[in-house]
């Protein structure tokens, strides 16, 4: 198992990145985040995961352990593979993908390319106790998370910053979210993203 691999970057293709080791060059699966930042000759480290099949050895990798890890608990689910486990880390950091899956959220999972009904049931079905964090469906998805989406979305905020912003928002409050005005929540997720920056 090759669990992580520090380097320097000798390519950048759409998907992947080709960093070299000790004469080396391992070809690695990534996000687009991170193929946007990452510059030939510049040094990386990323958590991989090794998939082998009949036909090809997959190198995947990410910029944290927990991430490589939901990677590969993704994969225990019966079905998925680790093109529809890429596919989710890639629209949701795992904090995020975790809240969703706890919180039973099929629709949020169904918004993914490649993730259909049966495949977003499947996956909160066999994981969703393992993530449940004891809040109930209600206080992390509701009408007042769609009206909130709307407004960051329409201050330019794209969906994937939208809902981090939100979910950090989500771990400051010590109320049920629906039961503070949009104003107020929508007042917090913007100071929220700017300190994050």
């Amino acid at each position: 198992m090759i669990a992580q691999i520090s380097g320097r970057i000798l390519e950048v293709r759409l998907t992947s990145v080709v960093v070299s080791v000790s004469g080396m060059g391992y070809e690695i699966n990534v996000a687009p985040e991170i193929t946007s930042r990452a510059r030939v000759g510049e040094e990386i480290e990323l958590f991989t995961s090794l998939v082998v099949r009949e036909d090809s050895w997959k190198l995947f990798g990410y910029k944290d352990a927990s991430a490589r890890n939901l990677f590969e608990e993704l994969q225990s689910v019966t079905g998925i593979g680790p093109k529809v486990a890429h596919s989710l880390l890639n629209a949701f950091s795992p904090e995020e993908l975790q809240s969703i899956i706890g919180s039973g959220d099929q629709s949020a999972l169904e918004q993914v390319p490649g993730i259909g009904k049966k495949v977003a049931s499947r996956i909160i079905l066999e994981l969703r106790e393992r993530y449940n964090t004891g809040k109930s469906k209600g206080t992390t998805s509701g009408r007042w998370r769609d009206s909130l989406m709307d407004a960051l979305t329409s201050l330019g905020y794209s969906t994937k910053d939208a809902e981090r912003s939100i979910e950090q928002t989500l771990k400051s409050l010590d109320v049920d979210p629906a039961s503070v005005e949009l104003s107020e929540l929508l007042r917090r997720t913007l100071a929220n993203s700017r300190n994050s920056r």
